[in-house]
């Protein structure tokens, strides 16, 4: 599969669960802007079929390389980039839960959900649209992952598929200033990650980021209770030159920590 199917994969498949990411789209569209994606994000768990070491080869193979490593104490989280040299292609991050530094109770839950993913399921790029590839947990099961892990919650109840998309404000015609892009999203009712502010980094980190609060499904448990969770968001970035005049092709890991938070429970 080429990185344009690739894509175009991840898109339909975003769509269906974060419908609000058509409508900023075609938001932008409508103000005549061409939408460039900077990047999509994946989340996944450690030591499992799935984890970075076994989902890596498939994102090589699509021409990508391994761009650099992340590090984030607080979440329990590593991560690792990757570029394409073909620069209409969208860059790829993926994050990783390291189960074994959570609680003894979530480590459990969490044990018993990578357990039932297949050893032999990472057998293409279709794996990054999937979703789930274990049974729903119960509800209390669910509150026990929130409550100490926001991103374990939202990867037990989404499975694996891309996080979000990200428009590049570097190919934006008129939307150059992230504080624009902002009050244009309020303007529409749109709600706005405000975690660490809403404008997350600065022209001198050479990237400025911002997000959507995710938008919410309704899924039902294995207890047979419903309930709204998080699914997906969209994000803004805009990259700057360095002092050699490239622009940056990275990622700053103090602005991901707070993205992250874009799937926490309002």
């Amino acid at each position: 599969m080429n990185y344009k199917t690739f894509f175009e994969m991840l898109w339909q498949d975003y769509i269906k669960i974060a419908p609000q990411a058509l409508r900023v789209h075609d938001l932008f569209t409508h103000l005549g802007e061409t939408v460039i994606n900077d990047h999509v994000a994946f989340r996944t768990f450690s030591d499992c079929s799935i984890d970075l070491d076994h989902l890596q080869p498939v994102i090589l193979a699509m021409g990508y390389t391994l761009q650099d490593h992340y590090h984030f104490e607080q979440k329990k989280l590593v991560a690792r980039s990757y570029s394409h040299p073909d620069p209409a292609a969208p860059r790829i991050f993926v994050s990783e839960l390291m189960r074994h530094l959570l609680s003894e109770e979530s480590q459990r839950i969490l044990e018993s959900v990578v357990a039932q993913i297949d050893p032999g399921a990472v057998d293409g790029p279709e794996i990054f649209a999937r979703g789930l590839l274990w049974q729903p947990i119960t509800a209390a099961d669910y509150d026990t992952l929130s409550d100490e892990s926001e991103y374990a919650a939202w990867l037990v109840s989404m499975g694996l598929r891309v996080n979000h998309f990200t428009v590049s404000l570097n190919h934006s015609r008129s939307l150059k200033d992230m504080q624009q892009v902002i009050d244009l999203l309020e303007q529409h009712q749109f709600p706005i990650n405000q975690a660490g502010g809403a404008i997350k980094g600065e022209p001198a980190d050479l990237l400025v980021q911002s997000s959507t609060m995710a938008d919410q499904t309704e899924i039902r448990f294995s207890c047979g209770q419903t309930r709204t969770v998080p699914t997906c968001f969209y994000e803004f970035a805009m990259r700057y030159k360095n002092a050699e005049g490239e622009l940056f092709d990275g990622f700053i890991a103090n602005n991901a920590d707070k993205i992250f938070e874009s799937t926490n429970r309002v």
